[in-house]
């Protein structure tokens, strides 16, 4: 789930009334997240993880926190740092674990 991060370091009201009105399909699946901002969008994440708990959604704890001095051309082309990679397939390799795990809940 791509998290942008806005002026109140919160999730965009589109994304949280998307995620309220599909309440019952987010019903004990796994997420990870992929944030951007100034610094990575990690102050979003923390607030939209409450919201996904309450979505009875596991969250993995790895998190790719991209940085728009670091990780973006101009603020605008997306050149990430190749160090995401590694984090991008633990946080992978963690929500598969956990959709896995939760599979037997949706039956």
């Amino acid at each position: 789930m791509l998290l942008p991060n806005t002026i109140n370091h919160g999730p965009t009201g589109a994304l949280k009334n998307a995620l309220d009105y599909l309440f019952a399909e987010w019903n004990n699946k796994a997420a990870g997240f992929v944030s951007y901002g100034s610094a990575g969008g990690v102050r979003a994440v923390e607030h939209l993880r409450h919201v996904m708990g309450e979505l009875m959604v596991a969250d993995v704890r790895t998190q790719v926190a991209l940085n728009l001095f670091t990780d973006f051309e101009n603020f605008t082309k997306f050149n990430p740092n190749p160090q995401h990679e590694q984090t991008l397939n633990q946080m992978i390799d963690q929500v598969m674990v956990w959709a896995k795990a939760l599979k037997t809940l949706r039956c």
